[in-house]
């Protein structure tokens, strides 16, 4: 098993090369998706802790962020600063996922969220150049989504209730930002059969997302 430092320094040195391929090429898709994996296989994401919620709704919101957080470190890596540890910038995404996950999980828009001031210094100095190409990735993944050439995520549907296919959740949770409750509502279908059949197809579908970095 590696030491800290050498886990540090293997996903920085794969931060730092997914960062400088250009977006939309072989080389980042690649940088990507080892770094991913190796954040995965190291598990150095630190969910925040329970302080306001049952087990089984805080669990609902760590699976929710976290699934946010795979997809935002795929559209963010043009962020990462080499300066911090990739644990750092990493569990930095994981409280903002956490704190926008919070409100979807239990259908309050309103939640007030508790914001962490001094981890902005993550992004102290963000040039107007990197906010532009992450709003420059984040439309071309929205537009993806809508679009869905050859009909791939619409085409995926839940075996026991056909009126359910990813891409109508992910239209629903990552465009329109409905919360679960209210799908299920809609749907008559449950949240927990909801939540899971749309991470299994977002964990499926990671690699396409992958093509529009």
């Amino acid at each position: 098993m590696p030491t800290k430092d050498e886990i540090d320094d293997r996903l920085k040195q794969l931060a730092i090369a997914a960062k400088n391929h250009p977006p939309k090429t072989v080389e980042r898709q690649k940088a990507v998706s080892t770094l991913v994996m190796d954040i995965q296989k190291y598990k150095i994401v630190n969910f925040p802790r329970n302080l306001n919620f049952t087990w089984e709704i805080y669990q609902e919101i760590c699976a929710e962020a976290y699934q946010d957080l795979m997809f935002r470190i795929c559209r963010e890596i043009k962020n990462y600063r080499p300066e911090k540890e990739v644990s750092q910038w990493v569990n930095f995404l994981m409280i903002k996922c956490f704190q926008e996950a919070t409100p979807r999980v239990i259908g309050r828009s309103d939640f007030k969220r508790s914001y962490y001031k001094d981890m902005d210094l993550f992004f102290d100095g963000q040039t107007n150049q990197e906010e532009d190409e992450s709003d420059r990735l984040a439309k071309a993944l929205i537009e993806m989504i809508e679009e869905d050439p050859g009909d791939v995520f619409k085409s995926e549907v839940s075996r026991k209730h056909p009126q359910v296919n990813f891409q109508l959740l992910l239209v629903k949770r990552e465009i329109e930002d409905v919360s679960w409750e209210q799908i299920s509502a809609e749907l008559g279908v449950g949240i927990s059969t909801l939540s899971s059949f749309y991470r299994r197809c977002f964990d499926k579908f990671t690699p396409r997302f992958r093509e529009y970095l």
